[in-house]
């Protein structure tokens, strides 16, 4: 996956109808450092363009309940049996 210049990763958020500050809180980074990502001061990761791009398609509760179930499954013990 390419990297997003700042501009498209802020279309990326304004299409999901995802403030740069709630996208701050869903991925655990401060809001000015989203807000550096979308001004091109600093390069958009590639995980946040990946979470951007999946925002298109799933609201943030939903992705964040997806999240907390997928870290539940790779802390749960697991059934040493096939």
């Amino acid at each position: 996956m390419r990297t997003l210049t700042g501009i498209a990763f802020a279309t990326l958020l304004a299409h999901a109808d995802v403030s740069q500050a709630a996208f701050a809180r869903l991925v655990g980074v401060t809001p000015r450092q989203v807000n550096n990502w979308c001004r091109g001061r600093a390069a958009v990761p590639v995980w946040a363009t990946i979470i951007a791009s999946v925002l298109q398609h799933r609201s943030a509760e939903a992705l964040t309940i997806d999240l907390e179930e997928a870290c539940l499954a790779l802390t749960a013990p697991q059934d040493p049996r096939p």
